[in-house]
């Protein structure tokens, strides 16, 4: 009976030293379950803002070049119906000071578009005393290029008719407007060759003389381009 007292305070002993760790390893673990997910979704926040970054810039660039591209398409139409409205109000005949002027635009995107349509509708060309040019679009529908008129004799009149036969008249097609270097190329001379005669008087005929088809040319300083004059060939 004396043994069973010593041996119940051996056992209180032991559960009272071993019971002590329980409270600490449920912390440990309670603490592990509440750190564990925030790290994985602090690790996930930190992977995806890469994505969301790129995303957003992404959609950026397609946003702003829509926004060009529809910005673009409306000037279009805008400067279209203001081309064709001056076609219509001057019988075809067209400055590029009248175009930027009904349009709002700078000069140099005024003459860029109507070279744009020019060559569009093979419009023709005619150079003013003081070295303007204008744009002259001879059919909106069916263009055609500037043709000139030359007289050539019948070789033979009918006999039996009174009067004169009238001349038939050719249709000879001008070449289109050149720069400086494709204009001496066309003649067979440096560029610095036309560049120092090209303000002379006797230009037009000293072209003439060197253009393998016999046309002759004129320079217009607003545009620096060179372009052919009517006359007889």
């Amino acid at each position: 009976m004396s043994a069973d007292p010593q041996v119940n305070r051996g056992r209180q002993k032991k559960t009272t030293s071993a019971n002590p760790a329980n409270p600490a390893q449920d912390n440990l673990e309670s603490r592990l379950v509440f750190i564990v997910p925030v790290v994985i979704g602090v690790t996930l926040v930190l992977s995806a803002w890469r994505l969301v970054v790129a995303g957003a810039i992404v959609s950026g660039i397609a946003w702003a070049w829509k926004n060009h591209s529809q910005k673009n398409e409306a000037r279009s139409v805008e400067l279209n119906a203001v081309f064709y409205k001056l076609i219509q109000e001057h019988q075809g005949r067209l400055t590029v000071l009248d175009f930027a002027m009904e349009a709002d635009i700078p000069g140099d995107e005024a003459q860029e578009y109507l070279d744009t349509r020019a060559r569009e509708f093979s419009a023709q060309y005619e150079i003013t005393e003081n070295g303007g040019m204008v744009y002259c679009f001879s059919s909106i529908k069916s263009p055609e290029w500037k043709t000139i008129e030359a007289e050539i004799t019948p070789v033979a009149p009918e006999p039996e008719r009174l009067k004169a036969p009238k001349a038939k008249k050719a249709r000879v097609t001008l070449p289109a407007p050149l720069n400086q270097s494709q204009l001496a190329a066309r003649l067979g001379v440096h560029p610095t060759t036309v560049s120092k005669n090209k303000s002379k008087p006797e230009f037009t005929q000293w072209s003439q003389g060197k253009d393998p088809a016999g046309f002759a040319w004129t320079y217009a300083p607003g545009t620096k381009q060179f372009f052919p004059i009517e006359g007889e060939f």
